[in-house]
């Protein structure tokens, strides 16, 4: 089991967000995409995230689970991440709440 620790930038709709943090258990060597560890705080840690989770897609296909991820604007659905921390952030300036854009 590896410890990956998930810093989120939250609250940035109100202009001024702050960074949480929480630490997410993988299973060694699994194949974990930033949406896995996003599901995971949700479920497990905290019911208040907020973050695009389209069930019907999850193949990088529909574009809406955009997030920045160490800086770089990804899929959630499609990047994997292998390091022992990462940090998510919204990809845009319209952000509606936590991790979640308009346009």
């Amino acid at each position: 089991m590896r410890k990956i620790v998930v810093n989120i930038l939250r609250g940035a709709e109100t202009g001024s967000g702050r960074m949480c943090r929480y630490t997410v258990d993988v299973d060694d060597g699994a194949a974990v995409s930033v949406m896995n560890i996003l599901e995971d705080i949700y479920e497990n840690q905290d019911h208040t995230l907020a973050f695009f989770s389209h069930a019907a897609c999850r193949q990088a296909a529909c574009g809406k689970c955009m997030v920045k991820v160490d800086g770089a604007v990804k899929l959630a659905c499609k990047e994997r991440v292998d390091a022992d921390e990462v940090t998510i952030e919204p990809y845009g300036r319209n952000v509606v709440r936590d991790l979640i854009c308009e346009g």
